[in-house]
């Protein structure tokens, strides 16, 4: 079974000559594509027209959720599919998406898919990094992006007529997303910095989202020591969001007075150690706010974690089961 043929996809460039080519290579299946190039200065435009794309150009942005609003009208049919230039699709999508379409079409106007996501050379397979769903196949006009870095996706025609897959025998999105610790470390820097912020500070809450972060990406037993590394950089990036937040607010609100390190209580009971934990608890004696029942909080999620890992199962196969293609 083939897809439909009113079907198009959209996908966003800035000098995406790197990870296009996959991309290109595993949707030459369908009908209508579109390269929405945000000023590239590599091959990507080449790459594109030599594919048989249609190039649309837009002026490049650092939001790009927000900017596949106005991207939309680009498409001539009735399905589209939305990708990333380093996603791409396994060998049997053509199949899945089609079986897909015509099987609930009719009851469902938008797809919540599943994404690998590759990060540093390990294809991840736990602390939020998968399932990891995605609503890129959706009937035109049924969705909408928000403003700012990976926000929600709004189904515009109501959440009932959102289709969730459920792994392993299901459509996956491949997502070759962060080449190093340290490229992921750069591009939550970078999101940080241009992403869209309220009115509203309260730094007590940007701290508690960092402890909540830390206790949902930490999955040793999926991830090994990778995912321990994650974990860490996205709690602090929760940091660092309330202190740009508290600093595009006008600095008006309170910083909270605590002290926001972890406490390591297996290190070696050095007289440092020792001073240092008594600096801490005169901080925390000092503010309205406890550290003592988060950290005892995330104690007790790790351990929890480490006793009852969710490690995936091992088995793999095309688009609709666990499988990297690499693999």
């Amino acid at each position: 079974m083939t897809a439909p043929m009113s079907f198009s996809l959209i996908v966003h460039t800035r000098n995406s000559a790197e990870t296009l080519p996959r991309l290109l290579e595993t949707t030459a299946w369908i009908e209508e594509r579109i390269v929405v190039d945000m000023g590239s200065i590599d091959s990507t435009i080449a790459l594109a027209e030599e594919a048989g794309c249609r190039i649309e150009t837009i002026e490049p942005s650092d939001q790009v959720d927000a900017v596949r609003n106005r991207c939309l009208q680009f498409a001539n049919h009735e399905w589209l599919l939305v990708l990333d230039s380093d996603e791409y699709l396994s060998s049997d999508a053509q199949t899945e998406i089609g079986r897909l379409v015509n099987d609930n079409g009719r009851a469902f106007d938008a797809f919540a898919i599943p994404r690998f996501n590759t990060i540093a050379g390990q294809l991840m397979r736990g602390g939020q990094w998968y399932p990891d769903r995605q609503i890129r196949l959706f009937r035109k006009g049924s969705v909408a992006w928000q403003p700012g870095h990976h926000q929600a996706v709004e189904v515009k025609t109501g959440m009932d007529r959102l289709m969730s897959l459920s792994p392993p025998d299901c459509l996956h999105i491949h997502h070759a997303n962060y080449a190093s610790v340290a490229d992921f470390v750069e591009r939550q820097v970078k999101y940080a910095l241009t992403d869209s912020y309220s009115d509203d500070f309260d730094f007590h809450c940007d701290l508690k989202r960092a402890y909540q972060e830390f206790e949902s990406r930490f999955d040793v037993e999926a991830d090994g020591d990778l995912s321990t590394a994650l974990a860490i950089v996205m709690s602090w990036d929760k940091v660092i969001r309330g202190v740009l937040h508290w600093e595009k607010t006008g600095r008006a609100g309170p910083l909270e007075t605590a002290f926001t390190l972890p406490i390591v209580v297996d290190m070696p009971e050095t007289e440092e150690l020792v001073e240092l934990r008594e600096r801490i608890a005169a901080i925390q004696a000092s503010t309205s706010w406890r550290m003592t029942a988060p950290l005892r909080w995330v104690s007790t999620a790790i351990r929890s974690l480490r006793a009852n890992g969710n490690a995936l199962a091992d088995d793999h196969g095309g688009a609709g089961r666990r499988r990297n293609d690499d693999e």
